[in-house]
């Protein structure tokens, strides 16, 4: 998501800036349109255009503020073992966000890095699943929060999504607790034991 986030605003700064080099190879419709009405790309009003994309730009930016926080942590969970990482700042970065021991982190960097047979298999996916508890308690604490909150941000997403369809125009009286009940079934995987809830169910025979 921080790839995304990141390219996305690269490309609209990249537009903002051809448009105030006239550049309107982007912009096919609005170089139609200027073609339309017989005026050259000179007569367009740029400021117009370059402060809608400016808007764009800081919203993003201030929706996503935590982005900055978390992206050189996210590049050091990616790939542990760059060698020219100023231990550092870069513990530091790490401790802050997630509550940790700097000291402790920097100890488990340099440990990390120097590990041979870790660094052999740094682009295998389970990489982070290999560092033991006792080792790297604050590496494996990290990676857990990180993943945490990017899948966090997809059950949000699915959350809402479910909600909407859940409290149709037909069913806005709904309650809070019934509500939360549709919202767990439809998030998530699980599936009721019917034979042990038929078990359990005493019978009454009819006299």
């Amino acid at each position: 998501m921080i790839s995304s986030v990141n390219a996305f605003k690269r490309k609209l700064q990249h537009l903002s800036s051809k448009l105030q080099r006239h550049d309107l190879g982007n912009f096919q419709t609005l170089a139609s349109e200027l073609e339309t009405q017989r005026k050259a790309c000179a007569q367009l009003d740029i400021a117009l255009y370059t402060e809608q994309i400016g808007t764009i730009v800081s919203e993003f930016n201030r929706r996503f503020q935590d982005f900055a926080l978390l992206e050189p942590v996210a590049t050091f969970m990616c790939y542990p073992f760059q060698e020219d990482v100023e231990v550092d700042s870069l513990a530091s970065k790490i401790a802050t966000p997630f509550h940790l021991n700097s000291s402790g982190v920097e100890d488990e960097i340099l440990t990390l890095q120097a590990d041979i047979q870790l660094k052999a298999r740094a682009h295998g996916q389970q990489l982070w699943n290999l560092l033991t508890e006792e080792k790297y308690p604050n590496m494996r604490t990290c990676a857990t929060f990180l993943t945490a909150l990017f899948g966090s941000t997809y059950l949000c997403e699915s959350a809402f999504s479910h909600m909407k369809m859940i409290k149709s125009k037909n069913r806005s009286t709904m309650t809070d607790d019934h509500l939360e009940v549709c919202l767990r079934m439809a998030t998530s995987s699980y599936c009721p034991d019917y034979a042990t809830l038929a078990d359990s169910c005493k019978c009454r025979s009819s006299e």
